[in-house]
């Protein structure tokens, strides 16, 4: 098993944060949200992380990073833009380009954070090819939830109702799932949905009937309010201590060895909102 973490998404195009400062605000992972595929090519979207526009910079501020407490730096792909396009490239040479990218530029793991109805043995196949050349590089994964087949189950998604990530998962390739435990209004355990805080260990046992388990599930939530359409925080009247409230949410299941940690969507908008999420909930895994 590995370590509890406490996830942090970094948006590339924003210049307010750096990874440095992450690791100073207490987040042990850090996600750069996004890099970029298209081909065999790797690189960060828009070319360029706004906070430290060289590659320099950017090398610098990882390496220090480390050195103030992170112990993950992942490289992110996907998300809401997908910028996830291997458009059927060899994948010994893009999984190779992944890799290098990474090695020369300091991360230390890979996320898919895809939202689109893509190829899985494609992607099970990529994982397997980045595990085989850089079997010390993390691999994580972003999937939405929605509702399964039997109303009292979950399914891991990539977007609507396709599980893309299934075979991935079933063949051990993740080490952790970095859940989104936000945007979608529709599933409903016990009573419990998105907008509930008790869904956050409710999902998380319920997700433990089908993820193997060596695998570590972390239950992202948003920041705040602006941060995701449907979350903890659209109900109409949000409790003043709702933060405290979603740490004890947490600290229900962080002695579970399948627990991985929190996430959070995103570092810069819990920055913006002083850091009362990271300030609430990191000291569950430190």
């Amino acid at each position: 098993m590995g370590s509890s973490l406490m996830v942090g998404y970094l948006q590339s195009w924003s210049s307010n944060v750096t990874f440095t400062d992450a690791a100073n605000y207490g987040y042990t992972a850090i996600v750069l949200a996004f890099g970029s595929v298209n081909g065999t090519k790797v690189d960060i979207y828009d070319g360029k992380f706004v906070a430290d526009p060289t590659t320099a910079e950017l090398r610098a501020d990882i390496t220090k990073a480390k050195q103030s407490g992170a112990k993950q730096i992942l490289i992110s792909f996907g998300g809401g833009n997908n910028t996830y396009e291997p458009n059927g490239a060899p994948i010994d040479e893009l999984a190779s380009n992944m890799v290098n990218f990474c090695k020369e530029n300091g991360f230390t793991g890979i996320d898919f954070d895809l939202e689109i109805n893509g190829d899985a043995d494609y992607l099970d196949q990529l994982c397997a090819a980045i595990k085989e050349q850089d079997e010390t590089l993390l691999l994580t994964a972003a999937p939405q939830i929605n509702q399964g087949a039997q109303d009292t189950d979950l399914i891991l998604v990539s977007t609507g109702n396709i599980q893309m990530y299934n075979k991935a998962i079933s063949n051990n390739r993740f080490d952790y799932l970095f859940v989104q435990a936000y945007n979608n209004p529709w599933p409903k355990l016990d009573g419990s949905g998105e907008t509930d805080i008790d869904f956050i260990p409710k999902s998380f046992s319920n997700l433990k009937k089908s993820v193997p388990e060596n695998t570590l599930i972390t239950i992202g939530e948003p920041a705040s309010r602006e941060a995701a359409g449907t979350s903890i925080f659209t109900v109409s009247n949000p409790p003043s201590d709702i933060y405290q409230q979603v740490a004890q949410q947490y600290k229900s299941i962080v002695d579970d060895p399948q627990c991985g940690g929190a996430m959070v969507w995103s570092i810069n908008l819990d920055e913006s909102n002083d850091l009362q999420f990271v300030n609430a909930v990191k000291n569950l895994f430190s």
